[in-house]
């Protein structure tokens, strides 16, 4: 099939609305099953006592989160093949709003692992990475531009990535769009040298694309890079250590998150990425929504699922 094929009949579930608040864009897709077990044995055949499944991928976390925070969003990403309706009905049933562009490879699987009920760790194995095509990239952006959300949130990883497809990001900021990049290696590398709003990552992200920083405290790291790089605001995680962050109105803030008894990690970052851009605060003082957004992603990771967290949130996983 040539590489155009399809996608001018791309997947649509999306309700009408005057304006869009945030469209997330997902480059790595996953189709996600979980096995429930009563006990794992190396070595033995399990049977699994409950098996659920899910749509995974990091924008499709942050548009399941802001959707449960009430903003409207729309995740945009890369499917193709059988498991793509699989894919399609289970963003239907959850009321997630979506649209697919051509993956001829198919749609990335994923299997987690939690080895007995009264056991808190889990296991992930996930399939391979599967390259979006240059044609489904220019097409996706083409769309997002012509949309003009109020934020574009570049999530996760982005097989088949090409430092020409920056240039398709740049437009879109230069429509309007302001752009949040939550990603890693040659994206983000890229990505930091445009002057988007918005740049969230981890400390090691943070180190691998800027080695200099090593062994600084996180805040005079920050100091240093934007030095070198025009994006205008940066919140950098550290694990449970403090989180530091620099805003284009010349305001810092850092806040250490709660002490948790932690039940899954997974998508907790992605947790704090939708919680910031629901509670942007553009002019006013950033450090409540820095607050919050850090109470969101605890109190998404001491709960089993993605977003399953009571809202809202108690206060005990405030900083």
């Amino acid at each position: 099939m040539a590489p155009w094929a399809g996608i001018l009949a791309i997947q649509d579930r999306i309700p009408d609305s005057p304006e869009m608040e945030v469209i997330t864009l997902t480059g790595n897709l996953l189709a996600e099953w979980t096995f429930d077990l009563d006990e794992l044995s190396p070595g033995r055949t399990h049977r699994a006592r409950e098996m659920t499944f899910q749509v995974g991928g990091k924008g499709i976390n942050v548009a399941r989160i802001l959707k449960r925070l009430g903003s409207e969003t729309l995740a945009v990403g890369f499917a193709g093949g059988p498991m793509s309706q699989l894919c399609t009905d289970w963003l239907e049933s959850h009321t997630i709003p979506h649209k697919f562009f051509p993956l001829e490879a198919g749609v990335r699987p994923g299997i987690v692992v939690r080895p007995a009920p009264d056991e808190d760790s889990e296991t992930t194995f996930l399939g391979q990475d599967l390259a979006v095509s240059p044609p489904s990239w220019k097409a996706a952006c083409q769309y997002i531009e012509h949309e003009r959300p109020e934020w574009l949130a570049i999530c996760g990883s982005l097989p088949g990535w090409s430092s020409t497809w920056a240039r398709n990001i740049a437009r879109i900021g230069e429509a309007g769009v302001r752009i949040a990049v939550d990603t890693y290696g040659p994206p983000l590398a890229d990505l930091v040298k445009l002057p988007v709003d918005l740049v969230k990552i981890n400390r090691s992200e943070l180190e691998r694309v800027f080695p200099d920083t090593g062994g600084q405290p996180l805040m005079k790291a920050i100091e240093q890079v934007r030095k070198s790089s025009p994006v205008h605001n940066w919140i950098v995680t550290d694990g449970p250590n403090a989180i530091a962050a620099h805003f284009a109105t010349g305001r810092s803030c850092e806040v250490t998150p709660a002490r948790i008894s932690e039940r899954s990690p997974t998508g907790s970052g992605d947790t704090f990425l939708a919680a910031i851009l629901n509670q942007w605060p553009g002019e006013s003082d950033p450090s409540p929504a820095l607050a919050y957004a850090s109470a969101c992603a605890s109190a998404n990771a001491a709960s089993h699922g993605i977003g399953d967290f009571p809202i809202p949130v108690p206060e005990r996983f405030y900083p």
